[in-house]
C-alpha cells in the first residue's frame, strides 16, 4: 500500500503495467517484469521496482487487482473478481505474496525477506521470516516475523 501511494523504495526505472476494461499489458526488462490483465469493468496495476522480480495483477467482473514488488528475486501476484480488491506486496528478497480477492471483499498479502503471504478463498497463511495477510471474506488474518506468529483460528 505504501508503494501504491507513491512512497517507499524506488528503482531507477520501475516497470509499470496498468490497464482497465478489457485490456492487458506485459513489460520485461532484464530480469524484472510486470503484467496486468483487466476484464470488462475491472482494473489491474502491477509494478516491479526491483529490476529483478515479478509483479502480476489480473482482474475481472468489476475487480481491482494491485501488485507491487520492491525487491529482486521476489514475486507479487494479485487477482480480483466480482468487485473484490486485491493487494499483493513484496518488500524483501525471496518474498512471495499472493492475494485473491472476490465477491466485494478485500485481500491483502505482504511478504518480506524470504516470507510467504497468502490471502484468498482459503483464508490467510503466513510463513518465513516476515509475512502479513488479511482476507475480509473469510475473516482471517496473520502476521509474524521469525519465531513470533499471530493468526486467527481456522
Amino acid at each position: 500500500m505504501v508503494g501504491f501511494a507513491g512512497l517507499g523504495t524506488a528503482a531507477a526505472d520501475p516497470l509499470v503495467c496498468e490497464v482497465s476494461n478489457g485490456h492487458n499489458v506485459i513489460h520485461l526488462d532484464g530480469n524484472g517484469g510486470c503484467g496486468a490483465n483487466a476484464g470488462p469493468g475491472s482494473t489491474a496495476r502491477a509494478v516491479d521496482q526491483s529490476g529483478g522480480g515479478t509483479a502480476v495483477a489480473s482482474s475481472n467482473t468489476g475487480g481491482n487487482a494491485n501488485a507491487l514488488n520492491l525487491q529482486p528475486g521476489a514475486a507479487a501476484l494479485s487477482g480480483a473478481i466480482s468487485g473484490g480488491s486485491g493487494y499483493a506486496v513484496t518488500t524483501g528478497p525471496g518474498g512471495i505474496s499472493v492475494a485473491q480477492a472476490r465477491d466485494g471483499g478485500t485481500s491483502i498479502a505482504i511478504a518480506g525477506w524470504g516470507g510467504t503471504a497468502y490471502s484468498g478463498p482459503y483464508g490467510a497463511q503466513c510463513t518465513g521470516s516476515f509475512a502479513a495477510a488479511v482476507d475480509t471474506n473469510t475473516g482471517q488474518g496473520c502476521i509474524g516475523a521469525g519465531g513470533i506468529w499471530l493468526s486467527t483460528p481456522r
